[in-house]
């Protein structure tokens, strides 16, 4: 089974979130607002006895609530080469100290480290080959409003699904954080 964290976006924030995907000029694949979540770390492939122990180890983690701040649209994994239009977040203190911990938590249960610099946001769609200069002009021309900042009580234990119609997350727990 395929695995990740996340922190899900709150009803009336993704809703707004969902009005960026409004038609375009801009070919791509939309993600649904159904599946909208910030991830805090990919897991991947894992066996039901690893999964119930990454499972156990996020139980067992304490963490303050994360203030999530969303500052507009952009592009990973660079504006060279954009190949997915997000809603960037910014790093604050208390989402990367969340980042942190559940890494920490996951890898003292045997998950490799996750060298990378950790990039928040919230996937809109995969521009797969479109070319730049087309996602650059979206970026430029979209009516974006100012999101507010919003606080994460909570996050998930995801089981990602691959099917022919995307991935399918189904929630495996759910852990709340400590104001």
């Amino acid at each position: 089974m395929r695995l990740f964290t996340a922190i899900d976006l709150p009803d009336g924030f993704r809703n707004e979130v969902a009005g960026l995907q409004a038609p375009s000029a801009l070919d791509a694949r939309w993600t649904d607002p159904a599946q909208f979540h910030v991830t805090l770390r990919f897991i991947g492939d894992a066996s039901p006895e690893r999964a119930a122990r990454y499972e156990q180890a996020l139980a067992d983690l304490t963490a303050p609530a994360a203030r999530c701040e969303p500052y507009g649209l952009d592009v990973l994994p660079s504006r060279r080469s954009p190949r997915v239009l997000v809603l960037g977040l910014e790093r604050t203190e208390s989402l990367l100290a969340l980042h942190t911990a559940v890494g920490d938590a996951l890898e003292r249960e045997g998950l490799s480290p996750d060298d990378r610099d950790y990039t928040p946001h919230v996937t809109l769609a995969r521009v797969g080959d479109t070319a730049p200069e087309t996602v650059h002009a979206f970026l430029r021309t979209a009516d974006v409003p100012s999101f507010p900042a919003f606080q994460a009580e909570r996050f998930v234990l995801y089981e990602s699904t691959l099917t022919s119609d995307g991935a399918v997350y189904d929630p495996r727990a759910i852990y709340p954080l400590n104001g």
